[in-house]
């Protein structure tokens, strides 16, 4: 994804979404059983939950989810990563255990409150990102960071 449609990307699902598969390493799963339409329900979700399921459970490449995705019934739950402040913690965390270090500044820019957020590896600047909303400029600039 360019880094234009990251910036403009609007807090919510889809916004959370990225995060969760770029960020947070979630992962597409699918039931192993999917001789229905309710067992071909995808979801997005950690290896951990893999691992709870016994096998129950099988991971999916995203190149052959969005496939399915276009004719199959399908659930994504996903985390408020731009809109929760708590969620916005568990990106900055996730962010720190890659070695990113994570800085936020209030301004304001045309008399409206704004917040820039950065992300730093190694002193060097790997993404900043400007929102008037801080969850949603950490969710992306953490996108950003990721994907450099």
């Amino acid at each position: 994804m360019a880094e234009n449609d990251v910036i403009a990307m609007k807090p919510g699902r889809d916004l959370d979404l990225e995060v969760a598969l770029k960020v947070m390493n979630f992962l597409w799963i699918t039931h192993w059983l999917r001789f229905s339409a309710e067992m071909a329900v995808k979801w997005i979700g950690t290896q951990q939950d893999l691992d709870e399921a016994g096998g129950v459970l099988i991971p999916v490449k995203p190149a052959d989810f969005q496939e399915l995705k276009q004719r199959e019934n399908f659930d994504e739950k996903v985390p408020p990563y731009s809109t929760s402040s708590e969620h916005a913690k568990l990106v900055i965390e996730a962010m720190e255990k890659q070695g990113f270090s994570f800085s936020s500044q209030q301004t304001t820019i045309a008399g409206q409150p704004a917040y820039s957020v950065i992300f730093k590896k190694a002193n060097t600047e790997a993404a900043s990102v400007v929102d008037a909303v801080q969850e949603t400029a950490t969710a992306k600039a953490a996108i950003l960071a990721i994907s450099k």
